[in-house]
């Protein structure tokens, strides 16, 4: 609609004859390089100029709504009344119709300001029509008959007609993640499309949409009210925005970023995004009940293939920092976070496999940070997404210069070999219920290794040796070991009682775990170098067993129970 108002605009301007009366034009290009705008004013009086903001033509159950707003400018050096003037227009049939003006449209305007005006009325007609012209009309009511003079006309050939197809000219669609500007709401804010991602919500399935806002301008902007539809191939969706909510400015130079939720149906993708914004009308001051109306002004056009229009995300091997959207506020600056482990655990008799992810937050400060609390998903290579579950208790602070650990686990088939798995780090506190992606990377479960160094970040254990005896006691046999170990903690990291433990089981020649014993790294009874002395006095058989096999685990409470990853196979000599 947008470029059908300009080319109407520019008409005006190459033929003059086209006014009912002479008008001077003050015309506002814009720069970006996705538009192709141009507002234009004209003199309605010596003082004050006008522009048109808005032109609504929709069919409704109603009837048809038809509204316009426009803008009034005092040029002047004095505060001036908003001229006294009906507000028309033309269909193509020539139907003239009066427009009624909101109650809340402003009586006077303040020496070089604006004001906005709102007109709206519902006509009951159900045909499809145009309007062509909009004019000002000065009715002398002291006349007899009443004399009516027409003061401004100006050729429409589009409106907004509540759907996509007066956007389908050139200009008016743009692709993916092309800036755009709206010169009539704003000539100095930039907008990029920059994130699409669709998620299960308890309403059902909608789409997410990331914009990024641009102050362009010198001075502090306020975003007007922007919105975002979804279009697939036979219907629309109406989103709307999600964070941050209420009023939004801009200073000059600042970036912001919008999120957008645009509820949909099971199955649908959709294939373009229009960009709108909100009108507002009162019926008069006794019923203050707004009518809102929206305004298409843009289409972007997605890539249909994509389930999420982002590039491919990069690999990270483990140990290495994670890169966040630097917009992000839930990841503070001086926070490094990195994957240092992900391994696949077995659940004890359980038909499903869990991945752990170990996540290392380093606080590169000398002052303490909170922990910032992200969720995390795993994405599998067939499209299926896996929520992660958050360890039950974490610390909210990080010390100065020091790292903690963090585990996550992932509930999967026991078909997945996790050998190309996409990690998506998310906000879930921003758009709340709503998750919002901060971070996204390529990674695989890391392959166990026979080492003689047992891995259980940052904790390195060698077993220098071990031996084991059995003891005869009030009839039952137990068992008691020795394990000789060479213990080394890595980095400057701090863990809590939520951290891993190391888990020695008994194994028979059946495979039957006869007995076990949980040590952990921290807190009493924790492992140290040197020799460890194990009982194993609940043995579940009266039989002596002589072959019996160490298995040693890493064992991690999650809140799905215990998983326990075999790090290392102790067999009988």
């Amino acid at each position: 609609m947008k470029l059908q108002w300009n080319k109407a605009l520019a008409a005006v301007a190459i033929s003059a004859s086209l006014l009912a009366a002479a008008a001077n034009m003050t015309a506002i290009a814009s720069d970006a390089p996705s538009t192709t705008d141009i507002v234009v004013r004209y003199n309605l009086t010596n003082t004050v100029q006008v522009e048109v903001k808005s032109v609504l033509n929709e069919r409704t159950q109603n009837g048809t709504k038809v509204g316009v707003v426009v803008r009034l400018y005092n040029t002047g050096n004095r505060m001036t009344r908003v001229p006294d003037y009906a507000l028309r227009v033309k269909s193509g049939d020539g139907t003239e119709y009066t427009l009624r003006p909101s109650a809340t449209n402003a009586p006077s305007i303040q020496p070089q300001e604006k004001v906005e005006l709102s007109y709206l009325v519902v006509l009951d007609r159900n045909d499809d029509f145009s309007l062509t012209s909009l004019y000002w009309v000065n009715i002398d009511e002291f006349e007899y008959p009443i004399k009516e003079t027409t003061v401004l006309t100006l050729p429409l050939t589009g409106e907004w007609k509540g759907n996509n197809a007066s956007l389908s000219e050139q200009g008016q669609i743009i692709p993916w993640k092309q800036p755009f500007t709206i010169p009539v709401l704003s000539r100095n804010l930039q907008f990029t499309p920059f994130q699409l991602t669709y998620q299960n919500s308890t309403q059902g399935p909608v789409a997410i949409v990331g914009l990024i806002v641009e102050n362009k301008g010198t001075m502090k902007e306020t975003l007007p009210n922007i919105l975002i539809d979804g279009n697939s191939d036979k219907k629309a969706y109406h989103g709307k925005r999600i964070a941050p909510s209420g009023t939004v400015t801009l200073e000059a130079g600042e970036k912001q970023q919008l999120y957008y939720a645009v509820p949909l149906e099971t199955g649908v993708t959709l294939k373009s995004l229009t960009v709108l914004n909100q009108e507002s009308f009162q019926k008069n001051d006794t019923d203050k009940t707004n009518v809102d109306f929206n305004i298409g002004r843009l289409a972007i056009q997605l890539d249909t293939g994509a389930p999420a229009l982002t590039a491919q995300p990069e690999l990270i091997i483990p140990g290495s920092a994670i890169s966040f959207d630097p917009l992000n506020k839930l990841v503070q600056q001086g926070v490094e976070v990195s994957m240092v482990e992900l391994h696949l655990h077995g659940a004890e008799g359980e038909g499903y496999q869990t991945a752990v992810a170990k996540f290392k937050l380093q606080n590169k400060t000398d002052r303490p940070l909170p922990v910032p609390n992200f969720q995390a998903e795993l994405r599998t290579l067939d499209g299926f997404s896996y929520a992660g579950a958050r360890q039950t208790t974490a610390s909210q602070e990080l010390l100065p210069n020091l790292g903690y650990i963090i585990n996550y686990s992932f509930n999967l088939p026991n078909s997945e070999k996790g050998t190309d798995l996409i990690m998506n780090l998310l906000d879930g506190q921003l758009a709340a219920p709503y998750s919002i992606p901060i971070a996204s990377y390529r990674t695989q479960v890391q392959k166990e290794t026979d080492d003689k160094v047992l891995a259980f970040y940052p904790f390195e254990v060698k077993v220098n040796d071990w031996s084991m005896i059995a003891l005869f006691d009030q009839g039952k046999y137990k068992y008691k070991m020795n394990l000789d170990l060479d213990i080394q903690r890595l980095d400057n990291i701090v863990v809590d009682q939520n951290f891993s433990k190391m888990k020695v089981e008994l194994v028979d020649v059946l495979g039957r775990v006869l007995g076990s014993q949980t040590l952990p790294f921290i807190g009493a009874n924790r492992l140290v170098t040197g020799n460890q002395y194990l009982t194993f006095d609940n043995i579940r058989t009266e039989q002596f067993e002589d072959q019996l096999t160490v298995n040693v685990y890493e064992a991690i409470d999650t809140p799905f129970g215990e998983v326990k990853r075999l790090v290392k196979t102790l067999k009988p000599r």
